[in-house]
């Protein structure tokens, strides 16, 4: 009996640890189900995640694409100089969305100066100085290459910041513009809403697109200044007095402004010629442009009218102020003597002048023209270095 006793209480014994370890078997394989099952949603989000990531990465290239034609057909559309920067910054804010965009425009000394941009304060416009030298700006210069913040913080760990910096704007790239291995130019974006790493390709893709905007429109403007230059003296010249006369008229009529055009002519160039040689007589002309540049306003036009003809446009100048300015350049010249190289002495020169004046006296171009030669002329017939406003002259009928 005891021994039958002691065989159930084993057997008892048995089946409990059975059953215990059994249940413990169990839990183990829910946990470890558990696992896997938290294991797969953490891989399923991280796989969400990349999804997403690869929409939005698959809709910006989308959008990109849709985009690049336009941009394309605006920066190679003709754009004055001065309105080049203002395309170039509205392109470059609707390509990557930022929240400022700064266009800095070379200058002669190596510095920047902020022309354009959108989300900064106007008055850094035409007025804020960049150094070349410090912060991402620098980094740019001597790369000549897109440079990105977390790439110059990463090389730098507690870079010097740049002058756009210490203005208050922290820029997230800042882009090269680069004409014939000069860099024209900076763009400066900040407040992207996403990484500019990822747009790298179309960054550069803008850098050069406004690169050729840029060489394209110098081009343009040197030929222009070279058709409407005089290579002698370096003054306008006479297709450059057409159209600006058309300008200056536009506004003449719209304010009620009047307008004078002055005719000059060297007196006796000739015997000048003849005396002290071609050579000395075209040094007369460059020290005689010169002179007039220097004693007109900043508002008028000094052209080379023709041989020794020369034109200035005043704007907003009646008949008595424009014959006043052309009578003090005429007395002020007769004082002063023009030293040529190669000539022990120096050369004196005189000249005489007409006036016409809009509306009175004209109301083209042609009609100004021909009023202000027959009174220089009329100044040259009696007796030379003298300036005529008041000759009656009739004109052809129309």
């Amino acid at each position: 009996m005891p021994d039958l006793l002691v065989g159930a209480m084993i057997c008892a014994v048995a089946l409990g640890v059975g059953f215990l370890a059994g249940s413990a078997y169990r839990a183990s394989d829910l946990r470890k189900a558990g696992e896997a099952i938290e294991e797969l949603k953490v891989r399923c989000r991280d796989l969400s995640r990349a999804l997403q990531e690869y929409k939005e990465i698959h809709a910006r290239d989308s959008e990109i694409a849709a985009l690049i034609p336009l941009i394309i057909r605006r920066l190679a559309e003709r754009h004055p100089n001065d309105a080049l920067p203002r395309v170039a910054v509205r392109l470059t804010k609707e390509l990557f969305k930022t929240a400022q965009v700064v266009l800095a425009i070379a200058k002669k000394d190596g510095s920047f100066l902020v022309t354009e941009g959108v989300g900064i304060p106007p008055a850094w416009k035409g007025a804020l100085s960049l150094s070349s030298r410090d912060g991402m700006i620098g980094d740019t210069m001597r790369e000549k290459t897109l440079v990105l913040r977390e790439e110059h913080v990463a090389r730098w760990g507690h870079p010097e910041l740049s002058d756009l910096e210490r203005a208050g704007m922290v820029p997230d790239a800042v882009i090269p513009i680069v004409v014939e291995e000069s860099v024209v130019a900076i763009l400066a974006v900040a407040g992207s809403p996403g990484r500019m790493e990822q747009d790298r390709p179309y960054v550069s893709m803008l850098a050069d697109l406004v690169a050729n905007a840029f060489q394209i429109s110098l081009a343009i403007e040197a030929l222009e200044r070279r058709a409407m230059t005089d290579p002698l003296t370096g003054l306008y010249n006479r297709a450059y007095l057409a159209d600006r006369f058309l300008v200056e008229l536009r506004r003449a009529r719209n304010y009620g402004f009047p307008m004078s055009v002055v005719l000059f002519d060297i007196d006796r160039f000739k015997r000048i010629n003849d005396r002290y040689g071609h050579p000395a007589g075209d040094a007369v002309l460059r020290k005689l442009a010169s002179f007039l540049r220097e004693r007109t306003r900043s508002t008028d036009a000094v052209v080379r009218y023709g041989g020794e003809e020369f034109a200035v446009l005043m704007s907003t100048a009646d008949s008595d102020v424009a014959f006043e300015q052309a009578d003090r350049i005429r007395g002020e010249l007769e004082k002063t003597p023009f030293y040529v190289t190669d000539q022990a002495e120096p050369i004196r020169v005189t000249i005489s002048g007409g006036v016409a004046t809009y509306p009175q006296d004209g109301q083209t171009f042609t009609d100004l023209i021909a009023v202000a030669d027959v009174r220089l002329y009329h100044a040259k017939e009696n007796g030379r270095n003298r300036v005529s406003a008041s000759r009656t002259v009739e004109l052809p009928p129309s």
